[in-house]
């Protein structure tokens, strides 16, 4: 469900470790409030992208949570980090691109991120 294929389109990001595009929906919520954030764009072992609706100042520290429902798995999975945004871009007048750091992610956000670099 996803390729795995390195950020080019922005020469100044240093990526060690490619992102994979997911083919999927990934819906991502704040920890401690549920408040819906936005979907997830791209990751990796290391960063995150999600699209949000509101912008986001570089030095935030989220906890989110990452729920999917991966085809053939009967129901959903939900998997857990923290975060600190590192940058912040307007898409459209009323959506933004913000990249992560993640930090502390459980298992099942692991097994998550694996499954959408093999597919």
């Amino acid at each position: 469900m996803s390729s795995q294929t390195p950020d080019t389109a922005n020469p100044s990001e240093q990526r060690m470790l490619p992102r994979w595009i997911l083919k999927s929906s990934v819906s991502v919520f704040e920890e401690g409030s549920k408040e819906y954030l936005g979907l997830l764009v791209d990751c990796s072992e290391q960063g995150i992208m999600i699209s949000t609706y509101g912008e986001l100042s570089p030095g935030t520290r989220l906890e989110l949570s990452m729920v999917d429902i991966p085809p053939n798995i009967n129901g959903r999975r939900t998997g857990t980090c923290v975060a600190e945004v590192v940058w912040c871009d307007k898409l459209t007048p009323s959506l933004y691109g913000t990249g992560c750091r993640i930090s502390s992610p459980s298992d099942m956000l692991q097994t998550m991120f694996k499954s959408y670099e093999h597919h």
